[in-house]
């Protein structure tokens, strides 16, 4: 959809605009206030953001919506950061060296971190320390504190993989593969159907392949750009003759509408939305196996080197932890491989009882080598020398998952700290404190005077304010001993008249006087309510705003009417109305106009112009021109039941307008003759409008001067009353006059 618009900004030059509500407004258009039924429950049912602030206030509040944009774009990013965060480091490291104590550091509460550059310098061995490295080892081969740290180690490597072991049986284990087979059974059976679906319904179009997976990507696309401004993509694209095609950007043709539609219906389908949801269940589930992670090989055959030098049997365990490690690396590689088979998922059970086993036995040698170990300054030095060059040794091995964790570290400090910069407390309480200075006074002031003037004063009314994300609201409520809803209290045309009062309290502070847009503000009032809404409205339109009024209530339109008319140049008045006809449909504007219950002089006026626009039709049998007859009659009928009201009773009771005019009585009279002409006038309209004519009766149409001849009787009638009550109100008044004596 799209709407032409056309509006000037003080003295600048008109400007016509066409705009797709879809996209954000220009910026003139987004001063317009506007009350309708929507935000009329905001006023009355919860705390409304005050719109109309101060330059002050104004730029707080800006200030605190982007901050709390910032902090929803930070809070995204942590999740996705904590995530990794909870991933253990790698273990085996001994406690107190200088690794331990840089590993130890890499947490996001910590004081201070290392660098990058300390990182990988510890990393590093130089060609003296790889010689050092080995001649320990060397020397201390059989030492018992040696020994004791590496079955430590060793413990630690081997705890990691059985916790490593278990989570890959849980996320790579035989149910798993079967869930996923059956989904891709799933998805092939859903995509054949909705391929066949496509086949079915697009089989006709000039290019093949529509209802595709490359013709999906197109038509996603035009969705998103469809949601451009405006939130959520549309469920349907814009499918109406005349509607800009977003892909051309063209106006739709009819059968370039027709096609489109046909498009909306393949996507709303069921064949598409099985194979949408066949392909979102897929892919999750291959998320959760991509999730899985299995560690590299080498590095795990690299941690527990010294662990399997200990004996044969050590050797044997780390052969078949590899084994195992690869075969899990194999299947979880044919489980994101559409079509491959993968191996069957590896029994971890008995190794991992093993692992346990020999877990308990490592820690207890450890601790009896240790007890066992003699201790002179000399040894102590050499074997802390040992353990500090195999720790940087490992880091080596290590360094690319430690350097990661660093930058995530880094990263989520940073984050916390961008976090405590956007929080919006301190701004909501500073947006508090000029407010009560600058605001709730006044507004409270306005909205206390807007409540009188639409009569609400019987009722408790009490403002409140505060402030939310940085955001000011206000809110309207009943004054009692405990919180009470407003709908729970006030009647529906109290609740509409609070809303609207608030509405105008609060653009009262508005000195730019930008327009105003009014939809049905009378909804539910009562006659007193409406006549003072009318009169308000007509107060704004005098202080220089232009204010457009929706409304559907002819009572409300004839006070504005009237309420202007006493206003004079100061609030000049435009009155269109919106009508549908059977010739032209729904959506006719006439501009300075009235609607239908204009006065009698204006209807027949209006329908001598349309009999003479017929004077050019010379076929009579056509859809269109029945369409207008039928137009015609009806308002004629219509136009003789106004002439009744306002001809022959003289407008003593008018429809619309509350009082009765009893005075005008002396101006009626209805004769024989006025009944028999108004009874086969609106006899004959009748035939012609609104009932359908039995197939014995098919009269013919009416011709156009058969129309100005009806008219005619009813334009006739109106004359005739007309001079005949001139003459009746003369004779009457005599009646109200006393009869004079006669003096001798």
């Amino acid at each position: 959809m799209r709407v032409q618009v056309r509006y000037q900004v003080g003295d600048d030059a008109v400007t016509d605009i066409e705009w797709d509500p879809a996209t954000p407004a220009p910026s003139q258009l987004r001063q317009i206030s506007v009350f309708d039924s929507h935000n009329a429950r905001l006023y009355v049912d919860n705390g409304n953001r005050i719109a109309y602030l101060p330059r002050e206030l104004a730029i707080l509040e800006h200030h605190g919506e982007l901050c709390q944009r910032m902090a929803a774009q930070f809070t995204a990013e942590e999740k996705v950061l904590a995530s990794r965060l909870r991933i253990p480091l790698p273990v085996g490291y001994t406690p107190g060296s200088a690794v331990s104590l840089a590993l130890a550091k890499l947490d996001p509460k910590a004081p201070s971190l290392p660098s990058e550059e300390d990182l990988r310098k510890l990393s590093t061995l130089s060609e003296v320390e790889v010689l050092e490295l080995t001649r320990l080892e060397a020397e201390l081969a059989v030492d018992p504190v040696a020994l004791a740290e590496t079955h430590r180690r060793a413990a630690a490597v081997l705890k990691r993989v059985c916790e490593v072991l278990g989570s890959l049986r849980d996320g790579l284990s035989e149910t798993v593969g079967e869930v996923i087979a059956s989904a891709r059974r799933e998805l092939t059976q859903a995509v054949e159907a909705e391929r066949i679906a496509a086949s079915a319904s697009f089989t006709d179009e000039p290019v093949k392949n529509v209802g595709g997976p490359v013709w999906r990507i197109l038509f996603e696309a035009a969705r998103e750009f469809a949601a451009v401004g405006a939130g959520a993509p549309p469920e349907r694209l814009p499918e109406g003759t005349g509607d800009l095609c977003l892909l051309c950007l063209e106006p739709l043709t009819s059968s370039g509408a027709a096609r489109l539609a046909r498009f909306n219906d393949f996507i709303s389908g069921v064949a598409t939305k099985r194979a949408d949801s066949a392909r979102n269940a897929i892919k999750e589930l291959l998320a959760q196996v991509e999730q899985v992670k299995v560690p590299e090989l080498a590095v795990v055959e690299e941690s527990l080197a010294g662990y399997g030098q200990l004996d044969a049997t050590c050797s044997a365990t780390v052969a078949e932890i590899i084994r195992i490690l690869g075969e899990f690396g194999s299947r979880r590689v044919a489980l994101l491989e559409e079509g491959a088979n993968p191996v069957p998922a590896p029994d971890v059970d008995a190794l991992t009882a093993t692992v346990t086993a020999k877990l308990a036995r490592l820690e207890e040698e450890a601790a009896s080598l240790r007890r066992n170990a003699s201790h002179t300054a000399a040894l102590d030095a050499m074997r802390a020398q040992l353990a500090e060059l195999k720790d940087r040794a490992k880091l080596a091995n290590d360094l690319e998952t430690v350097l990661q964790r660093l930058r995530d570290v880094v990263e989520q400090k940073s984050l916390t700290g961008c976090q405590a910069q956007v929080a919006t407390r301190p701004i909501s309480a500073q947006i508090t404190a000029l407010r009560k200075q600058l605001v709730t006074e006044e507004l409270e002031r306005r909205i206390a005077e807007e409540i009188r003037s639409l009569d609400l004063t019987h009722l408790p009314f009490k403002v409140s304010d505060s402030s939310s994300g940085g955001k000011s609201l206000f809110s309207v409520g009943l004054q009692g001993a405990g919180a009470v809803k407003n709908n729970q209290i006030l009647s529906e045309g109290e609740q509409r008249a609070l809303a609207l009062a608030c509405f105008l309290a609060e653009i009262g502070g508005d000195d730019a006087r930008y327009g105003i847009i009014v939809d049905d503000p009378v909804s539910s009032l009562d006659h007193l309510r409406i006549r003072k809404v009318a009169q308000r409205l007509v107060a704004e339109a005098k202080k220089g705003r232009q204010v457009i009024i929706f409304t559907h209530n002819l009572v409300f339109f004839n006070e504005v009417v009237s309420e202007a008319a006493r206003a004079g140049d100061a609030a000049p008045l435009i009155k269109s109305v919106v009508a549908k006809t059977q010739s032209e449909g729904f959506g006719v504007i006439r501009e300075n106009s009235e609607p239908w219950v204009a006065d009698l002089n204006a209807r027949i006026e209006t329908l001598r112009k349309r009999t003479k626009e017929l004077k050019s039709v010379t076929d009579f049998d056509t859809d269109e021109y029945r369409r207008r007859v039928k137009d015609f009659y009806s308002d004629l009928r219509e136009s003789w039941e106004r002439a009744v009201e306002e001809a022959v009773f003289a407008k003593t009771v008018v429809r619309f307008v509350p009082d009765v005019m009893t005075g005008r009585l002396k101006e009626v009279t209805v004769t024989d003759e006025d009944y028999r002409t108004i009874f086969f006038a609106m006899k004959r309209a009748s035939e012609r409008s609104g009932h359908d004519m039995a197939e014995g009766r098919d009269i013919p149409q009416p011709s156009p001067d058969d129309m100005e001849a009806d008219l005619k009787v009813l334009d006739d009638f109106k004359i005739e009353l007309g001079k005949r009550r001139k003459v009746t109100s003369a004779a009457r008044s005599a009646i109200e006059n006393p009869v004079g004596a006669t003096l001798i």
